[in-house]
């Protein structure tokens, strides 16, 4: 973690959050509740996380902070398959496996066992779709497999999304790794907070339970007036977890000698039996996700001799959907102008009215911001209540009624 200090002269110690997950999983037994005890079940969170780079570098894409969109989708151990996994199963991921590329679907990827199961590979495909949805180059994309010396401690299996820069080659941009229970399991034995989910029986069944019973002539002389909370602690603690029998009391931890207890055997009914849930973590670096969108649709052309600069964002994620323009200063053509720009932005479609200089200076502007639209009010647009409305990839243009404006933009512009 990245250390650092608070307060004045030598203050004292604190750490900022090498990633947003430790949250989420210590808030787990909390989050399970909320969702009425059902699994799976996914926590999504966006932040800072910091980190000691010791020489940052290539722009966005080494700092020591930066933003951060992480998800923790918690799935039983003994079925990690995901519900809308067989709405995608024959969609197509682009693997790369250390030697070479593969295009596979995700069923064959988890039946061949490329991907160890369903819930992993669902959340590769949703992250290749949104990256190649929000213009990432489909032949800068690919999903490389961690090998085994490369593995992070807590991931039993771990792919990267990774992007390919011009300037820097492939790098990481997305990892998606199966946590298995490693951070609960963690967080269980530093704290002793119940983060167990329970697997429900159809039928209750007669298990063998081991428990620890307190002999209280024993401990009543040893812990005198501790001694009604330290019996109701120690029969609360799971035997099969514990060698050494101690409880925390009073922020205290207290060792309790072998003479105090003992352990005995018994049948119950249960309706069901404890474990620990597995988690599917897909972790997004939102800064160099922006970095490539940028470099994969920036391009330096020529036009009628002269350098030209265009931003092919896709209309969802450009800053700003249409450009307006009134050919000329004809007041007429300027009204109409401003009340399309209000119209458009009312309907929560972002905007962006200009009339200076000539309509190919304005149409140049708006293609060097991303803008993928661009509409263009002329005196044609005095007589039969049309404009010209100008596709920035295609450069085409077509003529649309002032009524059907928006409901036009509405659907270019939707997710």
């Amino acid at each position: 973690m990245f250390s650092t200090t608070i307060g004045a002269g030598e203050g004292r110690p604190a750490f900022l959050r090498p990633e947003t997950a430790q949250g989420i999983f210590t808030n787990f037994h909390l989050l399970y509740r909320y969702n009425r005890e059902k699994l799976p079940f996914g926590v999504v969170q966006i932040g800072r996380g910091y980190r000691n780079e010791i020489s940052p570098r290539q722009g966005t894409l080494r700092l020591r902070e930066f933003s951060m969109a992480e998800a923790e989708v918690f799935f039983d151990p003994k079925d990690k398959k995901h519900p809308n996994f067989n709405n995608v199963k024959g969609k197509k991921l682009f693997l790369f496996d250390n030697e070479k590329k593969i295009k596979i679907s995700l069923e064959e990827a988890v039946n061949k066992k490329v991907i160890n199961n369903e819930a992993l590979a669902y959340y590769m495909y949703l992250t290749q779709d949104f990256l190649l949805s929000a213009g990432v180059d489909s032949q800068k994309f690919r999903f490389r497999k961690h090998a085994g010396d490369e593995l992070a401690h807590y991931a039993t299996e771990c792919w990267d999304a990774e992007l390919y820069s011009e300037r820097f080659g492939w790098i990481e941009c997305v990892g998606i790794a199966d946590r298995s229970a490693y951070d609960l399991n963690a967080h269980i034995e530093s704290t002793g907070v119940d983060m167990y989910a329970l697997r429900k029986f159809v039928k209750p069944r007669m298990v063998n339970v081991k428990k620890i019973a307190p002999k209280m002539d024993v401990l009543g002389p040893l812990f005198k007036e501790k001694t009604g909370k330290i019996k109701d602690l120690l029969e609360k603690i799971d035997v099969k977890k514990t060698k050494k029998i101690s409880v925390e009391l009073d922020g205290k931890t207290i060792e309790i000698p072998e003479n105090c207890y003992e352990i005995v055997e018994t049948k119950e009914k249960t309706t069901g039996e404890k474990f620990v849930p597995h988690v599917i973590e897909p972790s997004y670096g939102i800064d160099r996700v922006v970095y490539f969108l940028l470099e994969h649709n920036y391009a330096d052309i020529k036009k009628k001799g002269e350098e030209y600069r265009i931003l092919k964002l896709t209309p969802q994620m450009a800053p700003i959907k249409v450009g307006v323009f009134p050919l000329i200063g004809d007041q007429k053509l300027v009204d109409i102008a401003n009340e399309i720009d209000k119209n458009l932005r009312g309907a929560g479609i972002t905007s962006y009215y200009d009339d200076s200089g000539t309509i190919g200076r304005r149409y140049a502007r708006m293609d060097e911001i991303g803008t993928p639209f661009c509409v263009t009010i002329d005196h044609e647009t005095l007589k039969d209540s049309t404009v010209t409305v100008r596709d920035r990839d295609t450069t085409k243009q077509e003529r649309i009624h002032l009524k059907k404006l928006v409901t036009y933009f509405q659907h270019k512009v939707a997710f």
